[in-house]
């Protein structure tokens, strides 16, 4: 299968130099989920839930529920596996519909907001892009930047939320406001992080759950580490993943 730089900087057909990212949003998103970045994009969205986990009007809802804190590996890989038929199948799918139906249901039953249903699209966006830019091979291109973001525009529209950000400069934007708005320390962030730390810890070997546990707390935003109470990477580990993304680039 051609990789998706080569029709952009090689292709010699009409059609494969002007890959368009609403029109082939779905078949760009596969190849970076599936083929260029699939470690980093699953990685991503597991980040992303600590962006919400961070903002207490959610966190408070997360822990009235126990959803992140009796059953986090189940929750963590339902989430994952989400994304992935999602990005497989289609949001259009017949079983991508079901699903999106299921999440409807729930978040009409918490009565979440359309701002904050929002805010959750936009750090599936965001954050695994953050991460990519940091650590991947080579820097997301600006088709697949936004071709992510008309990915989500639409599972956004087929949940019903309103007023979803154009384009990724957009979402950013909206994201920054919403978090100064809402993001602070609360006990009930500090509650659903460590159980979705745990369920992490869980998918890895024994002997590695506790540099794990350490390593993922170093690969978030500091802005969201100190909203969920987690405590900062000892520096020589920062200092190690922060050069994780040059060397994977050389």
């Amino acid at each position: 299968m051609l990789d998706l730089l080569d029709l952009l900087t090689h292709a010699s057909h009409p059609r494969e130099r002007s890959l368009d990212a609403e029109r082939d949003h779905l078949a760009i998103m596969r190849q970076a989920f599936f083929h260029h970045f699939p470690a980093e994009i699953r990685l991503g969205a597991a980040l992303a839930l600590f962006r919400v986990f961070a903002i207490p009007r959610l966190s408070a809802i997360l822990a009235r529920t126990g959803a992140w804190t009796r059953t986090s590996s189940n929750r963590l890989d339902r989430t994952v596996d989400l994304l992935s038929s999602l990005i497989e199948h289609g949001y259009d799918a017949p079983h991508s519909t079901l699903v999106l139906a299921r999440l409807n249901a729930v978040h009409a039953r918490h009565g979440l907001a359309n701002d904050d249903m929002l805010y959750v699209l936009t750090t599936f966006v965001i954050e695994p892009a953050r991460l990519i830019d940091r650590y991947g091979r080579r820097p997301l291109l600006p088709v697949e930047r936004e071709a992510a973001c008309v990915f989500w525009r639409e599972v956004g529209r087929l949940m019903g939320i309103r007023d979803i950000p154009p384009n990724f400069a957009a979402m950013v934007r909206f994201a920054h406001h919403y978090e100064a708005t809402h993001r602070h320390a609360a006990d009930s962030n500090r509650l659903v992080a460590e159980g979705a730390l745990k369920a992490i810890a869980l998918l890895l070997p024994l002997p590695f759950a506790d540099i794990g546990r350490t390593a993922l707390c170093a690969l978030l935003d500091p802005p969201v580490r100190r909203a969920c109470g987690l405590p900062d990477a000892p520096r020589p580990l920062a200092w190690a993943l922060a050069r994780v993304g040059t060397a994977r680039r050389w």
